[in-house]
């Protein structure tokens, strides 16, 4: 049972774009719809709106004294060891309210693998042949009827991942894992790899680059980032010069995992646990 007197302080990491940013908001209030007596505030680390001292005010204000932390991450890394918890610590001594503890990031939850399955198969299984779901391709925000890449035949498939990447070699590798985890069931793959944004390696341009080398009849790439962002426009960008260079495959991309409502059900349940 959650306690009502206890604040859950939802901490995304933050993003310039308004899309993404909405994409967390939206989270929090699906999860605010499923507890309407447990008080659920939103807050960012960085580059958004409210900021983790404004969102604490909030608890504050509403006679709150005890919160619980549930970052909104994918992997341990620096912003789930330090960077969340000492500045929610910071302010939440400033303002005299406790901090009953803090959620794990989601790593490869059998939650995260679903969803990851879901975002591949809106490629695999309808092979474009309904067209683009809504900001799916690297074409977002330019196609306005049916796609003009529709095919019906993919043929064999190489799978490149793409991680956000970090400094932590423990977060790569969890990311590998998943990679690793989330292979096997994906019907016709039969050359896959990861690659990182940031701090791993292969990079992007690498992994492209392994990719357009296979023997592959499609690529597909597939960002693991939880929300739109300025990583999702850099891949984007980069998979529209891939597509230029006129490779002989298929190339696809798919949409970020996005907030999906089943993921609101798995935050709730971390909160629960601390």
């Amino acid at each position: 049972m959650l306690d009502s007197n206890a604040a859950i302080l939802v901490v995304g990491h933050g993003t310039r774009k308004v899309t993404g940013a909405d994409q967390l908001r939206h989270l929090v209030e699906t999860m605010r719809r499923l507890e309407p007596r447990v008080p659920i505030f939103e807050s960012f680390l960085e580059l958004a709106q409210p900021t983790i001292e404004e969102a604490l005010e909030r608890v504050k204000a509403c006679g709150l004294r005890r919160v619980k932390v549930v970052p909104v991450l994918l992997f341990e890394a620096g912003h789930a060891k330090s960077d969340i918890p000492d500045a929610v610590a910071e302010v939440a001594s400033r303002l005299e309210i406790e901090v009953v503890g803090q959620s794990p990031p989601l790593g490869t939850k059998p939650c995260v693998l679903e969803l990851s399955d879901k975002r591949y198969e809106e490629i695999a299984l309808r092979g474009f042949s309904a067209g683009c779901p809504e900001q799916h391709c690297a074409r977002a925000g330019e196609c306005h009827g049916p796609c003009e890449l529709a095919v019906n035949y993919l043929g064999t498939i190489g799978l490149a991942m793409v991680g956000r990447g970090a400094s932590d070699p423990a977060a790569l590798e969890q990311m590998r894992k998943l990679t690793e985890l989330a292979t096997p069931h994906r019907h016709h793959v039969v050359w896959v790899e990861t690659g990182f944004f940031t701090g791993g390696s292969p990079n992007v341009d690498e992994l492209f680059d392994r990719a357009a080398a296979s023997a592959c009849d499609t690529i597909i790439v597939q960002p693991h980032l939880l929300f739109e962002g300025e990583l999702m426009d850099q891949l984007r960008v980069k998979f529209r010069d891939r597509m230029k260079r006129h490779t002989p495959q298929k190339w696809f991309l798919t949409r970020a995992l996005g907030g999906d409502p089943g993921l609101a059900h798995v935050f709730l349940a971390m909160a629960r646990s601390i």
